[in-house]
Parts: C-alpha cells; structure tokens; sequence
C-alpha cells in the first residue's frame, strides 16, 4: 500500500519552498558568566556621602535627606536622583523598543525572502535605522511580495506553494496581533484559503481527505482520522476549529488511502443487440449462465 509520507512527497506537500535556502542554526559558544564583585557601599548621587550598607530599596539620604531612587539593570543596582529617573526611564524604553524593532524587522525580512521581495529593498531595509516606520516598511513589503507569490502560483495551480504561504501569513499576523482569541476575520480568511490550497492539491488525486487533528484542544482531536469529502470542505471550512485555545489549530488535511476503487460493472455493448430489439445469441448464453449460478 502506498505510504501518506509518499503521497505526500508526491503532492509536493512536504516540498521546501523553491529558492529558499534551508536555515541551519549553528550553536555558538556562551562565553563563562561574569561574575559580579559585592557593592559594600555606594556614593549618594545627591551628596556623595559613602553609604554602607547600599540601600537596596529607594530610600533618604540619612545625611542630605533627599531621595535615592534605586532602579535594577542586568543584575545591578544604579542610583538616581529623582531629576534622574525621568532620563533613565527614557533611555530604557528606547532599548527595549529597539530591540523589539530588531526582531520584529527581521521577521517580516526573513518573511519576505521567503517570498520572493527583491535583494535591493529587503537590503536597503536592513541597513535603514531602526525605527518604528523601518518595521512598518518591512512588513508592508512582505505582504506585497505574499500576494504577488500568491496570484503567480494560483495561476499556474502551484497549490502546495499557495498552501504554505497563506498559512505562514496568517500565523505572523496573527502572532503580530498577541495571539488574541478570537483571531481577526482578516487572519481566518488567510488562513482558510491556505487550507483550500491544500484540498486542491489534494483533488488531483482522490475526492476524499483525512483530518489530521492536533491534540490542543477537544474540537481538534474530535475530527482526528476522520475522512471527509473535499468538495464538501471546499464549500464550508471546519478548519480552523471554532474554540481552539490556539486560535489557528494546527490540524491538516493528507490524502484519504481508503484502498483500492471498485472496479465498474461492465456492461454489454449497445451493439450486442439486434436492430429490432431482440438479444442477441451471446446475451442469451450470458443470462443462461447466471442463471444456473444462481440456482
């Protein structure tokens, strides 16, 4: 019998997308932990009196009597005066909103490769500041470049390539959104035109498909290994199940191996039977014989 992993080759399911190189992560090596001399005592920032112990918490000067604000960076202490703290805040919103900028850029760069996005752009993108507008930017060409990878394999019924790539756009936008429940209508239509690539690739083959159902949830489980007309699936979507604590439930659809077809019963040729209606000789000893088999 033929294998699902086989058929799914076949399929072109299981394909890397063409003109994508496959990313190989190489484990660097973690340099030893630094490790951190105890602060017996620190300077006020107000008045640099020595104070020992350092204070752990905000507290007074015990000579100055003006605040010392205490804020912790990388396993430090740092103490501020209060004129200080609006500077550092600042300062620490501006790393954390650049590294967010970082790996949000990235994302949707490293998406749009995928993608096909020209070099230049995705480069110039890359080498921009990173800001705010820099990540809308990078976003906004991946979602260009999606749609025209989309139509071109839609036209020549690429449907595999369909399938990956509208299923990988829905799950950015959706995890872009916080994963909130229930995911956009925006997000669900993405995501459910890529389910129907994946039935059509699957209709060149066979009319039926077995749910493959994930084990997140009681909606996903419920339909594991249950085969389903794809016609009927094409027409109303189960996927992705109504209440999956996932939003987007990672089931799938594989080809449906129910064995080998029936073979038709044949039947005599029209011209077996002479012009005037009557059966012919081989008719007759055809019937005769199934008659016998009968009795």
């Amino acid at each position: 019998m033929v294998s699902i992993a086989f058929l799914r080759r076949l399929l072109g399911l299981d394909h890397p997308e063409v003109g994508v190189d496959p990313e190989i992560e190489v484990a660097t090596p973690q340099p030893p932990p630094i490790a951190l001399e105890p602060i017996t005592s620190v300077a006020c920032p107000n008045c640099g009196v020595a104070i020992d112990p350092p204070p752990e918490h905000t507290r007074r000067c015990p000579r100055c009597r003006r605040q010392i604000v205490v804020r912790h960076s990388e396993g430090r202490a740092i103490y501020l005066t209060e004129a200080a703290v609006e500077v550092f805040e600042a300062e620490r919103h501006h790393d954390i909103d650049q590294q967010r900028w970082a790996r949000e850029r990235g994302t949707w760069l490293q998406l749009a490769q995928r993608v096909g996005a020209p070099a230049d752009r995705r480069r110039r993108l890359t080498d921009a500041a990173l800001t705010a507008a820099s990540v809308r930017t990078s976003k906004a060409l991946y979602l260009v470049s999606a749609e025209r990878a989309v139509r071109a394999a839609r036209r020549d019924k690429r449907w595999a390539e369909v399938a990956q790539i509208r299923r990988r756009q829905a799950a950015a936008l959706h995890e872009e959104a916080g994963g909130s429940l229930p995911p956009s209508d925006e997000i669900v239509a993405l995501y459910r035109e890529g389910v129907a690539a994946t039935l059509r690739k699957l209709a060149q083959v066979s009319r039926d498909a077995e749910l493959v159902g994930a084990a997140c949830c009681q909606a996903c489980r419920a339909d594991n290994e249950h085969i389903f007309r794809i016609a009927a699936e094409l027409r109303t979507p189960r996927l992705p199940h109504a209440g999956c604590p996932r939003g987007l439930c990672k089931c799938d659809w594989w080809p449906a191996l129910t064995g080998a077809p029936k073979k038709p019963r044949r039947r005599a040729p029209a011209s077996s039977q002479s012009a005037d209606g009557v059966p012919s000789d081989a008719d007759i000893g055809a019937d005769a014989d199934s008659g016998s088999l009968r009795s």
